[in-house]
Formats: structure tokens, sequence, C-alpha cells
């Protein structure tokens, strides 16, 4: 075995040195300070929170939404999207006299650059990791999950547009808000 001899490393707690060529890492993701000194904040500034309802732990009439809370999903665009619409028909029907329920599963979809012009789908939610197959009409897409192509790498910026001018003035995402198992294939060893 070679040993690679790097000028940089990655110096761990315990004080393992690991060298490296090239380093990508991802910097915690912090909530805001006004959400801790509200009381209702964890360790990170999240607001904890019941993962499908999207009630803060112990408050009756309180609900975080994106970023503000501790639910075990991305924390993209995406996610907001969705917890806000399912909470405004939650809202609505409380408001209404109606039982509210906002059910809430972790769906997230995302496009994920690649370079070259490319790009990768994901689509998942808390109970089922990210799949392959075809999204959002099963069989013929037109986009592909997990699989880089140019087609999703265009789709990813026809979606920024359509955020910016059709989505932001409060429309609703045109894909479910809970997630379908419509288009995708579980491979054969996670399967078994």
């Amino acid at each position: 075995m070679v040993e690679r001899v790097t000028e940089y490393a990655v110096v761990s707690y315990d004080d393992r040195r690991i060298g490296y060529d090239l380093l990508v890492t991802v910097p915690l993701n912090m909530g805001a300070d006004y959400v801790a000194a509200s009381g209702l904040g964890d360790e990170l500034n999240h607001v904890p929170v019941d993962r499908n309802t999207l009630r803060a732990n112990g408050y009756d009439n309180i609900f975080a939404l994106g970023d503000a809370n501790d639910v075990p999903t991305s924390k993209a665009g995406s996610v907001a999207h969705v917890e806000a619409e399912l909470f405004a028909d939650a809202l609505a029907a409380r408001l209404h006299g109606r039982p509210a329920r906002v059910d809430f599963d972790g769906h997230a979809n995302c496009f994920v650059e690649c370079g070259d012009g490319r790009a990768l789908l994901i689509d998942f939610n808390y109970d089922t990791e990210p799949l392959p197959g075809r999204y959002p009409l099963p069989g013929l897409g037109p986009f592909s999950l997990l699989r880089p192509t140019r087609l999703n790498h265009w789709g990813k910026r026809a979606f920024r547009w359509v955020y910016w001018h059709a989505l932001l003035p409060g429309r609703p995402l045109p894909v479910p808000a809970r997630m379908s198992m419509a288009g995708k294939h579980v491979p054969e060893e996670v399967a078994s």
C-alpha cells in the first residue's frame, strides 16, 4: 500500500489526522438566534416538533415550519413549501372549527447539480431513502431519479424560474405533498 503524502489534513476531536487533496464539507445548519432566545429552541436553535403535525412539543398552538423545526429531513425549499401547503390547509380547517391534521411524511425532492451540464433528482421521505426510477410520471418521467442527466439539469433550471415566478406567490407545488412510490424501483439488494 502506498501512503499518500499531503500537506492538508482534517484533525478529529480525538486528534486523528486524515489527509486529503479535496475536502467538501457541509457546515452545521443552525436555526435563528431568536428561536433560541424565545425559549422554544434546542441546542441547534431549532424548535422540537412532532414530525408529522409540525406542532411544537409541549404547545398546542405553536407550529414550526421549514428551517425553524427539527424534523429529520432536508432543509430544502421544497420541504418548506410542502410543509406550508399542508399547514395552511390544517390552519384553515382549525379556524373553521374542523379537525386539523398536517400529516407531513417528510417528503423532499431536490435536483442536485453534478457538473458538465448534468444533474440528478432525489425524492425521499422519512421512511424511504432516495430510489432510482422516473419522476413525476411512472415509466415516463421525464426526469430520472438518482441518475445524472442533461434533462435533469434543464429541469432544475426551469424549476428555478417556475419557483420564483409562479410558486412563490403562494401557488401549490405541482407535485404531491405526500411522497408516492409510483415510478420508483427498489433495488433487489434493498428489497431482500
